[in-house]
């Protein structure tokens, strides 16, 4: 049964992930998620505004998809788009 703080959007839910494996490519530092609602079109705007996709599209199954981005100031930040 999966955890209801998953789904809920207004409970912050914290994690770690060690670079490795399918995470190896992720940067040593903290990231914040923000949830979008279409990661393509997020990553594709990024894109244009000179950011640059480090990792992703990845999916995590029924859960969603995720991607992680550097801006064109070094700030990193992941991307969210929750499953159907």
């Amino acid at each position: 049964m999966e955890d209801e703080r998953v789904r809920n959007e207004k409970t912050p839910a914290p994690g770690i992930c060690h670079a490795r494996g399918m995470n190896a490519d992720l940067p040593p530092q903290w990231l914040i998620y923000v949830v979008v609602e279409n990661l393509e079109r997020s990553i594709e705007q990024c894109a244009v505004l000179d950011g640059e996709l480090l990792a992703g599209p990845k999916s995590m199954g029924e859960t969603g998809s995720y991607c992680v981005l550097r801006d064109p100031a070094g700030a990193v930040v992941a991307l969210f788009e929750h499953g159907t």
